[in-house]
């Protein structure tokens, strides 16, 4: 593992144990086992070190979420596909999460660009997956993009409650991530699919 991969993994470890403003530069440089200039010399501050973190993140979730879609048959499918795989990365990676949603970090320009940049990326792809859907007469969308935008905000509402597991809970059970979403989509598919004559 090169020097900076190992950096990111401390500091990924640090920064979701003990958030942003209680890590210091020391903390992850006696964490790595390497002296602070050492550190210096990688990244100049904790703002370059998050930097680095969301857009290594950003990265991975946007090759499993196209390798997802990619592996789909129909759009219905790569919606269900993205929306699980989306949801699964989030709940899993509680760091990037609270990251681009805590308040605290608004005036990070990088972070704000990332979160516009991510909100497009993710528009475009919803977009093609429901334009492909019309095409092959699976969805009767009349506007794939402003579509595409609100089924994005719709996912976006439940971020925080499915990352925490709130909305996963009803009359003391516990429902699956595939199984409520699955229940959720089936909720806004049906209200884009064609009717069966």
């Amino acid at each position: 593992m090169k020097k900076e991969d190992e950096i990111i993994t401390v500091a990924k470890t640090l920064l979701s144990k003990f958030g942003f403003k209680k890590t210091t530069m020391e903390d992850i440089a006696r964490e790595a086992r390497i002296a602070k200039a050492t550190l210096y010399h990688y990244f100049k501050s904790k703002e370059d070190i998050l930097r680095e973190i969301i857009k290594r993140e950003g990265e991975i979730l946007r090759k499993r979420l196209l390798k997802v879609v990619e592996k789909a048959r129909t759009a219905e499918e790569k919606i269900r596909n993205y929306a699980i795989t989306r949801f699964r990365f989030l709940r899993k990676l509680a760091l990037y999460y609270k990251s681009l949603r805590d308040e605290y970090y608004s005036h990070f320009n990088f972070i704000e660009r990332e979160r516009k940049n991510f909100d497009e990326f993710e528009i475009s792809t919803l977009q093609k997956i429901l334009d492909e859907g019309v095409k092959n007469k699976e969805f009767e969308v009349p506007d794939t993009r402003l579509y595409a935008f609100l089924l994005l905000q719709s996912m976006k509402g439940l971020e925080y409650p499915i990352a925490t597991g709130i909305a996963l809970k009803i009359d003391g059970k516990e429902l699956k991530l595939e199984e409520a979403l699955n229940i959720l989509l089936g909720i806004l598919i049906k209200g884009i699919g064609r009717e069966k004559k």
